[in-house]
């Protein structure tokens, strides 16, 4: 079932279970942690990571893979494409079928562009994307002991200040918005019998604030706005 080089790892977590088990293990501090992200997390290491050489994000260190898929040739030949001749003309053209893809879709039809003037191109199927695979569930500060600014200030902490203010900005003040319209459309979150919203913690969160659907929360999203 398990690769032969983790053999060795295996048998010694069986025998130190039962030691391990009577209590917690010692917390590591600061500068530990930073040592074994340091050795281990591939994040960390220097090799894993590169210098953009092109796009807007040029200068940027990414991952090597991220690097070489951004940099790569495109499999059609630019001299082979007629621009003259579109194949569609569209008021608005949306890449990606996935949650963000859909919901400005929704959004652009809402604002009375025509369905036909609305193009979404996706690789996969329409909803085949990230948001399906997202389970622990979705942020927002709806609650009395909560507000957008403390929301902000989790993020901003959260990302080590290397956030892009506006974008976190625009992020705590629609997630509000964003769990109504959700609600309002059919999303099935987990509410109290009383018909409140459940909430919990989430990664950074000083409040309870993660709206889920049990664990397929994405999926749930997805279903609704899809069908919608």
């Amino acid at each position: 079932m398990y690769p032969k080089e983790f053999e060795k790892s295996i048998k010694k977590v069986e025998a130190t279970r039962e030691e391990r088990m009577k209590g917690l293990p010692e917390r590591m501090s600061a500068k530990e942690r930073e040592e074994i992200l340091q050795k281990w997390h591939p994040d960390y290491k220097p090799e894993a990571k590169r210098k953009l050489k092109i796009g807007a994000s040029k200068g940027s260190f990414v991952p090597v893979e991220v690097a070489d898929l951004i940099e790569a040739y495109p499999l059609e030949d630019p001299k082979e494409i007629d621009m003259s001749k579109p194949d569609y003309s569209v008021d608005v053209l949306i890449i990606g079928g996935g949650g963000a893809g859909t919901a400005a879709a929704l959004h652009a039809y809402y604002s009375g562009i025509k369905k036909d003037k609305i193009l979404m191109v996706t690789k996969l199927r329409h909803g085949d994307a990230n948001t399906i695979m997202a389970q622990g569930g979705i942020q927002a500060a709806d609650k009395e002991n909560d507000s957008p600014a403390i929301h902000y200030l989790d993020v901003i902490g959260g990302g080590h200040y290397a956030n892009k203010p506006d974008l976190v900005e625009r992020l705590v003040m629609d997630a509000p918005r964003i769990i109504k319209w959700h609600e309002e459309l059919g999303v099935m979150y987990d509410k109290k019998e009383d018909g409140e919203m459940i909430t919990i913690h989430g990664g950074g969160t000083s409040r309870k604030r993660m709206h889920s659907a049990k664990d397929y929360t994405g999926m749930e999203i997805m279903r609704v706005i899809r069908d919608e």
